[in-house]
């Protein structure tokens, strides 16, 4: 593929230190996809790019420089949105790290998809606007994802007493497997799952401990379904903070 030139809006994924004035950022791009890209000198005075840019889920519109196997080089940045809240709250900034950490792991280099990038995109500035309602983020926004790297609990097999496999992504009137969870959260997983963003807690709301639950479950659910994810890390920060 040769190099081109592309005007995209991005989201910022992961972000590495390289030497002493450099950064690795890993994106996801609307228009390209995953990329990666090397910013240089962003720690000088008098860089026009500034790491304080390249934090984790952060908004931006870029001008860059793709192609071949290389790292991507980005020309034109600027914010796309401003956070109003999410820099300044803890309980936001810590649900931030589970979603680029779940993010960076589950979705593959250079797949191109506006939905997958609008449903984050937009998932993004509701958390921002968010006041209250919004403790079972994490678990909504793994759900939902879900359904956009095609392996979306199937809800449908719902039936009351039934219990959610991990492994096939049904929900069983049989308990014979390591890979189920029991009925009562399977229930509340089952109710999370099928309301949208913010309206979960609203509807049935969730104890601290139930919520802790689905979330390990959620992170095993995931292990079991995708390639690149052995552990996330941040899960144990995310359980300690709700």
């Amino acid at each position: 593929m040769a190099k081109i030139t592309v005007k995209t809006r991005a989201i910022v994924l992961q972000t590495i230190k390289y030497g002493d004035s450099s950064l690795v950022v890993k994106m996801l791009t609307e228009e390209e996809g995953v990329q990666s890209f090397m910013v240089k000198g962003v720690f000088g005075k008098k860089s026009k790019m500034k790491a304080a840019l390249f934090q984790n889920m952060t908004l931006l519109d870029i001008v860059a420089e793709i192609g071949n196997s290389s790292l991507g080089f980005i020309k034109e940045v600027t914010l796309s949105h401003y956070y109003k809240t999410i820099s300044t709250d803890i309980k936001k900034a810590t649900i931030i790290m589970f979603i680029s950490e779940l993010l960076s792991k589950s979705i593959s280099e250079s797949e191109t998809d506006t939905l997958l990038f609008d449903y984050v995109y937009n998932s993004m500035l509701w958390l921002d606007d968010a006041t209250s309602d919004y403790v079972n983020f994490p678990i909504e926004f793994a759900l939902g994802l879900s359904r956009y790297l095609g392996f979306c609990p199937n809800f449908d097999t719902y039936a009351e007493g039934s219990s959610f496999d991990l492994l096939d992504g049904n929900f069983k009137k049989t308990q014979n497997d390591i890979y189920q969870i029991e009925p009562e959260l399977s229930r509340k997983f089952y109710h999370v799952g099928t309301n949208s963003i913010g309206e979960s807690q609203q509807t049935h709301r969730l104890a601290n401990y139930d919520r802790r639950q689905l979330l390990d479950a959620l992170v095993m659910y995931y292990k079991l379904h995708t390639e690149n994810i052995r552990e996330i890390k941040s899960l144990e920060v995310l359980r300690e903070v709700f």
